[in-house]
């Protein structure tokens, strides 16, 4: 029935146009312009931070002379504009779905070309407290956490409009990767060497660290690939991209919200861990980052795929006809 509804998410893109040049030329048109208005979305964020500090905004040049990247790095407010930026991604698979491929960017939503809400949440929920109680054990590899910046009091006034962006940034990746890429290769080649491994491929070589060491870079894409790969299997589960929007707005709320090890990204967090950038990170260290959290996600995996969970998605349990 799963395999049935995900075949039945991909015949609703064999009604549009997917030759290749329009599948190559449309994900190129939403990487720029994701580039193009995310530049736009955190400049502005940058122009309000030096404004609401008492500095210069009437120019480019006042603006970084100006700016003190440290105070900025630490504030939720630009934490929160980075990830609105991803909000360029939404308007270019819109674009492209109505001009290129001539289909509506509803049917990347789901067999029922709508989010499957109930799913969406408990996929959250579940994917957020197995990375709460997954903390420990990242703690027995690195005991150095420190409480944020932020105070209690503002990061409670902080935390909404966070959970708001960080919903914008997952759902905008999750369309893009899961939805418009998997949907329209799959419309075109059978071979899940291609509609899986491509938007894979693409998904876990972005979050490539330049400035980390090549063993903590090899853990961070191991548990990246593993995760890009648990959406794939929840949407072709459930023919809707609910459920992997869902997990992946948890995991990242956790990783934005309450403990991080991203610099940069930090600005809105209550706990920070050791940069994965420093250097001295072993080995094994290193090894135990990736079994943790490859180990993380399988387990909200099972708890939201298996038949005998109690928290199973809702959509698995009832069945449901196609289309």
């Amino acid at each position: 029935m799963e395999q049935g509804r995900f075949n039945a998410y991909v015949g609703l893109a064999r009604g549009g146009r997917n030759g290749v040049w329009r599948v190559l030329a449309g994900f190129l048109a939403v990487a720029i312009i994701w580039i193009a208005l995310g530049i736009a979305i955190v400049a502005a964020g940058v122009a309000l931070f030096v404004a609401r500090s008492g500095g210069r905004t009437d120019s480019i040049d006042a603006v970084f002379a100006t700016l003190d990247y440290q105070a900025l790095a630490a504030d939720p407010l630009f934490s929160g504009t980075v990830l609105l930026s991803f909000a360029g991604i939404w308007a270019g698979v819109w674009l492209v779905m109505r001009i290129l491929h001539r289909r509506s960017v509803r049917d990347l939503f789901g067999v029922e070309r709508r989010v499957l809400w109930s799913d969406f949440l408990r996929a959250s929920l579940v994917t957020f407290v197995v990375g709460l109680i997954a903390i420990p054990f990242f703690l027995l590899v690195d005991p150095t956490v420190q409480r944020g910046h932020i105070s209690l009091s503002g990061w409670l006034i902080a935390a909404v409009p966070l959970m708001v962006c960080c919903f914008v940034q997952t759902s905008a990746e999750e369309i893009l990767f899961r939805g418009y890429l998997h949907q329209t290769l799959a419309a075109r080649y059978a071979t899940p060497v291609v509609w899986l491994g491509v938007p894979t491929i693409l998904f876990t070589a972005l979050h490539w660290e330049s400035e980390a060491s090549s063993a903590i870079n090899l853990s961070v894409l191991a548990t990246i690939g593993v995760f890009a790969l648990s959406m794939s299997y929840l949407l072709i589960k459930t023919g809707n991209l609910a459920a992997a929007m869902g997990a992946h707005f948890g995991n990242n709320v956790g990783a934005f919200l309450l403990f991080s090890s991203q610099p940069g990204f930090n600005g809105g967090v209550l706990f920070t861990g050791r940069s994965i950038r420093e250097a001295g990170w072993t080995l094994e260290q290193a090894l135990m980052l990736g079994v943790i959290g490859v180990g993380t996600i399988l387990v909200a995996q099972m708890l939201l795929v298996h038949p005998a969970s109690p928290v199973r998605l809702r959509s698995l349990s009832r069945p449901r006809p196609l289309g």
